[in-house]
């Protein structure tokens, strides 16, 4: 027993003294001599590190970095997440657009070691140390090593031509810290993590480029006159060609360049030789010390470049008046063909991408520049908690755009009563809205993932909307629940303890909680950590009395799952009198307020704290509706309003053969970022029958925390007309027949259940959806006397269908799939019916389309044809409903001739070729295939062949038919309108054609998926 103590002990004294382990981190410093190829796009370079260990640990081998590697092939770690994103150009890459390192000889004091790769890592290396690396020695480690240059398409390495953004392009050491090695692999999603230390870096390129980089420019006069040259030249030019982009001859005489820079943790360098040049200078607030800084630019964006110096040294003023000082001497923006995302942070320099405005350069350049704190200065491992970098810099960012643009609107320029922003409601929102909303869309459908979330594991849209902008709009409520006079101080100290460190997030907890002498667990343990959300409400509202000594007694019950502070504030025609912030709580509190005139009482009412729903933030001190928001009647749609109960309009159109045109106005309550409860009313007059149409739904979204991620429940009400009486439809004798259509009526309650993830990031989804589809369908009662005499009636017909759908979703980039598994049952009918998709990807654009189909009935069916399944999908055809379930839009229902007539849906066997044969009251199956001409030709690529292969089985056959049809498919929109030509098909199609006539314009189909182009569908299934 003794023996069996002994083991637990000594793991708790071994973790206690990992625990305790202090603070280090290794020294690094580089020398590197590099030179461009400009025409192969290669670098070659040598390379000298010293490494110092300033770890208690003996070292017997050290991690390398060589990412380049990650993009030699698709099955690099870069090259996983890139196709698992859905972007396919690496993918598809020819060997010219792809890159590597290669040619390294490492040695470790002038002898030759062992490199061996990560097993499925090729940008991760290991040298083994011929002997330890002792606590506190160093050593030198050198190699050679060529870099062949992958396209700047891909991610943040690369060239477009002859411009070129060099970065992350040298071996590295790993870092070493308190917590081992970090060795990670390169990821376009998911930035870096490096050693500090010392650079000198020589730069060899053709002598005509003008170049950027990390570093102070050593001992140059004449780049320093070169460079001064062309800010002369900028500073004269009036208009520039942004058609000008070619670029001139490289100069066949070379420079060397040499930049030096300490305590930074990278390098990085870009050169183009067409850029213009501005210089300015900068004086920082605190200490007084001047910064030179310089952006560079092309043609393309020099209209908003111009100014840009005075972004770059705004962004220095301002972080470092907040923050601490910039500890360099210079700062440099360049415009860069740049691939991961709008712009890309590097110690002294920033590489920004396209942009659409001055304001969003402004405001890009600034985010970039401020990398220089939260990654340069601060370098945590951004990898593994990116907010302590991507959130920090966002909240400075956000706050940037507030001080210098006080009035900037999130849409239409300035906050106010503007024209759009005024008619669409939206001129209460400023900057800060696009934070708060896109953080709001994800919470609201519970897809959101905490902050605190490696980087790698965040979904593209969480990597936005949560690690940026959330973490953003929640230190900003910090802010303003500390003072901005003591959260800046608790940013200096940290910042002034940990700059040219790797701080964590317990030591910028540490920081906070000890300068603020607050517990700030609610922040920094649910705020962070977890995907809780905040949601505090006014239940009530008891005036001053006696017992609570003439205060307001405001009842407030947190309905969240954070007992966060909460801000109240006193309001009197609509402007805050008094506001008074409260400790966080749990359940219900009754919260005293000094007695005053007021009107109401508002939970953050200036919407600085991250709540997800801030409808139950206000309530009144009189009125018959207390906590009753005004009615808000709003054309078209809006952002969601807290402050009104908001009702949408706007006016439609449409048409089928029967309704003629129908105009009528479609009600609703979609917002964004959504509702739990969302309906649609959508009335239209029809002119061809003289009477009301239209469509109506309601929806209600759970979102449980089990195994499913959403139920969705409701019904949709569809009323239309789908049929013209004609004379040959009336008895002989029968007389005054008047203009009148056949109408239909569908309701349809269901419910969909779909089903939580394994994974975030996923591409698997599976749901449910089960339904009841009741059918009134008008119909034509004759009848005759004796003397052959007709009368005639509508009379109408009722059917009732029960449905369950399996639904089975792989969206992965590369070949796709889905499947569907539907049972149906109604009306003395049973059937059973799986369709399969497949997509086998050709390239990042083309696929190769598979639809598989299957059908059987279930026992005995009732004789009404409408049921059968068909070869030739779903067409009209006069009184025989294909379309039973009235699903699908058609505009000629049951057109029997004329070009209505020949739409169709892609239903059952999906033949594109018509044919009345190919019916089955037993079973069918079929197999669709479409292929894509081999071209880019945009006009050339809507053309596809089709080729449609079938067997079935039916009552009265003897055995079983095989069917096919071939011909060209042209598609004039994706996935709405496509058109068919068959030209070429089996004897029994063939037959048709020849019994019945059938001219080859007549044969020719078209599919026309209208819903998809319907705005409230698009709302109703926007699938995350």
């Amino acid at each position: 027993m003794k023996k069996l103590l002994l083991l637990p002990a000594f793991l708790f004294i071994a973790g206690t003294a990992i625990a305790q382990k202090a603070y280090f981190q290794q020294d690094v410093a580089y020398d590197i001599k590099v030179s461009l190829d400009d025409v192969k796009h290669e670098l070659n370079a040598f390379e000298t590190i010293i490494y110092k260990n300033n770890s208690p640990d003996e070292l017997t081998f050290i991690y390398m970095h060589l990412w380049p590697n990650a993009y030699k092939n698709n099955e690099t770690a870069m090259g996983k997440q890139l196709k698992e994103d859905g972007s396919l150009f690496f993918y598809y890459a020819k060997d010219a657009d792809r890159g590597y390192i290669d040619s390294l000889d490492f040695k470790v004091d002038g002898q030759s070691v062992k490199l061996e790769y990560v097993p499925g890592n090729i940008d991760i290396g290991k040298i083994i140390l011929n002997k330890p690396l002792a606590p506190g020695g160093q050593i030198s480690i050198t190699t050679p090593f060529h870099v062949k240059l992958p396209s700047g398409k891909i991610s943040r390495l690369g060239h477009i031509d002859q411009q070129y953004q060099i970065t992350q392009w040298y071996p590295k050491p790993a870092v070493y810290d308190r917590d081992g090695w970090h060795e990670i692999p390169y990821l376009t999603q998911g930035e870096f993590f490096s050693e500090f230390g010392t650079f000198d870096v020589y730069i060899t390129v053709p002598k005509n480029y003008v170049l950027g980089s990390t570093g102070d420019l050593i001992n140059n006069p004449q780049e320093v006159a070169f460079i001064d040259s062309l800010w002369e030249a900028t500073k004269k030019i009036t208009k520039y060609d942004s058609k000008d982009d070619a670029f001139p001859a490289s100069s066949k005489e070379l420079k060397t360049l040499h930049y030096h820079q300490e305590h930074v943790h990278d390098f990085a360098w870009f050169c183009d030789k067409r850029y213009h040049v501005l210089k300015g200078e900068v004086t920082l607030p605190h200490t007084g010390r001047k910064v030179t800084t310089c952006v560079m630019y092309t043609n393309r964006y020099a209209h908003l470049w111009k100014d840009a110096v005075q972004y770059v040294n705004d962004a220095l003023f301002y972080y470092s008046k907040w923050n601490g000082d910039y500890t360099y001497d210079v700062c440099t923006a360049v415009d860069g063909a740049l691939s991961a995302g709008g712009g890309m942070e590097y110690p002294n320099i920033t590489v920004i991408g396209a942009v659409q405005s001055a304001l969003l350069l402004d405001i890009v350049i600034t985010h970039e520049v401020g990398h220089n704190w939260f990654y340069g200065m601060l370098g945590s491992n951004e990898r593994v908690h990116g907010w302590l970098d991507e959130g920090i810099n966002s909240t400075n960012e956000l706050r940037y755009v507030e001080t210098k643009y006080p009035n900037n609107a999130l849409v239409g320029g300035t906050a106010g009563p503007n024209g759009a922003a005024k008619k669409f409601d939206l001129d209460r929102y400023k900057h800060r809205a696009q934070y708060y909303q896109l953080y709001a869309f994800c919470a609201r459908t519970h897809v959101d993932q905490p902050i605190e979330t490696h980087s790698k594991e965040f979904t593209s849209i969480n990597y936005g909307s949560i690690m940026y902008m959330k973490s953003a709009i929640i230190f900003d409520y910090l802010r303003t629940y500390l003072g901005d006079s003591l959260y800046d101080h608790c940013f200096q100290v940290y910042f002034d303890k940990w700059h040219w460190k790797h701080p964590g997030p317990d030591d910028i907890r540490a920081v906070f909680e000890k300068e603020s002498g607050k517990n700030l667990s609610w922040f920094f343990d649910d705020l962070i950590k977890t995907d809780k959300q905040i949601d505090y409400k006014i239940t009530s509202v008891s005036k001053p009395s006696e017992i609570t000594k003439n205060q307001y007694t405001v009842f407030v019950k947190n309905a969240g799952e954070v007992n966060c502070p909460v801000l109240v504030s006193a309001m009197l025609n609509g402007k805050i009198v008094t506001s008074i912030w409260y400790e966080g709580f749990a359940g219900e509190a009754g919260l005293l307020f000094p007695a005053g005139d007021y009107d109401a009482f508002v939970i953050d009412q200036p919407e600085e704290m991250p709540e997800v729903n801030r409808k139950n933030n206000t309530a009144y001190t009189h009125g018959l509706f207390k906590k009753a928001e005004p009615l808000k009647i709003q054309f078209l749609g809006s952002l969601d309003n807290p402050t009104r109960t908001q009702l949408f309009w706007a006016p439609v159109i449409g048409t089928n053969k029967y309704d003629k045109i129908m105009v009528g106005a479609a009600f609703y309550n979609h917002v964004v970022p959504g509702k739990k409860f969302e309906w649609l009313v959508m009335p239209m007059y029809s002119t061809g029958a003289k009477t009301l149409v239209g469509h109506a739904d309601a929806f209600y979204n759970i979102y449980p925390d089990n195994i499913f991620q959403r139920v969705r429940f409701g019904a949709t009400v569809n009323q239309y007309h789908f049929y013209t009486i004609r004379d040959e439809d009336i008895l002989e004798g029968t007389t005054n027949v008047p203009d009148r259509r056949l109408g239909w009526t569908k309701v349809a309650p269901e419910i969909n259940f779909d089903f939580k993830k394994k994974t975030a990031r996923s591409p698997i989804s599976h749901s449910i959806r089960l339904r009841t589809i009741y059918l009134k369908t008008d119909r034509i009662n004759t009848t005759s006397d004796s003397l052959g005499n007709g009368t005639w009636a509508i009379g109408y017909q009722e059917r009732t269908f029960y449905e369950a759908s399996y639904i089975f979703q792989h969206n992965r980039s590369v070949h796709p799939y889905d499947a569907k598994l539907t049972y149906q049952t109604g009306d003395f009918m049973s059937k059973l019916m799986v369709n399969l998709n497949y997509h086998i990807n050709i390239n990042a654009k083309k696929t190769i389309d598979l639809r598989f189909f299957a059908g059987t009935f279930l026992g005995r069916q009732t004789s009404n044809n409408d049921y059968r399944f068909r070869m030739s999908g779903w067409s009209p055809n006069g009184f025989s409903n294909q379309d039973y379930l009235f699903d699908h839009i058609f505009i000629g229902r049951t057109e029997r001739t004329g070009i209505w007539a020949n739409q169709f849906a892609v239903e059952d066997g999906g033949f594109k070729a018509y044919s009345a044969s190919g019916q089955s009251d037993k079973w069918l199956t079929a197999l669709n295939v479409t292929v894509p001409l081999p071209v880019k030709n945009k006009v050339l690529g809507a053309i596809k062949f089709y080729g449609d292969f079938g067997l079935y089985n039916t009552t009265g056959l003897g055995s079983t038919t095989f069917m096919y049809n071939a011909g060209v498919q042209l598609t004039i929109v994706k996935n709405t309108l496509d058109i068919y030509i068959p030209l070429v098909y089996s004897s029994d199609i063939k037959d048709y054609y020849s019994a019945n006539d059938v001219s080859f314009p007549e044969r020719i189909r078209f599919s026309l998926n209208l819903h998809r182009m319907n705005p409230f569908y698009l709302l109703n299934n926007l699938d995350l």
